[in-house]
């Protein structure tokens, strides 16, 4: 039967000294390879999940505050002189929170949720302009 040291070609001497934990013994021409087999951190960690779910969230939140937001104007538009009423009424989407498309992290949520962006979704484009114009369902003086 052949040694095992044999079998495995394991060499006499290591390429650095098991008995110090200190990097700097390692050899020049030895590789560390421990992370090379690592799957990905964002496909795998709860971590990464409770963030998306988190940002999921935030994002549903601030989309109902911009609902709101135009809700409200519409209906302070019948209250306010002619001049100002047309004022808010061209500017009636003004300052509404920025789009985070092209920011890292924000894209990397967008493509983990299947490349659906929550804030270029088309029904809700949709429902801003019937806020906008009064007329959808949850407008404040919807008939």
């Amino acid at each position: 039967m052949v040694p095992n040291d044999e079998l495995f070609n394991v060499p006499e001497e290591l390429p650095f000294d098991v008995s110090s934990p200190d990097e700097t013994q390692i050899s020049d021409d030895y590789e560390d390879h421990s992370s090379e087999y690592m799957e990905p951190c964002e496909y795998t960690c709860k971590t990464v999940d409770d963030f998306l779910r988190l940002t999921d969230e935030m994002v549903g939140t601030i989309i109902g505050l911009e609902d709101e937001l135009v809700r409200w104007r519409q209906a302070l538009i019948k209250y306010l002189p002619e001049r100002w009423a047309e004022g808010l009424r061209m500017d009636i989407f003004c300052n509404l929170s920025r789009d985070f498309e092209g920011d890292p992290a924000y894209d990397l949520y967008v493509k983990l949720r299947k490349g659906e962006d929550p804030q270029h979704d088309k029904e809700r484009a949709k429902r801003l302009y019937r806020l906008a114009d009064g007329t959808d369902e949850t407008s404040i003086d919807y008939l």
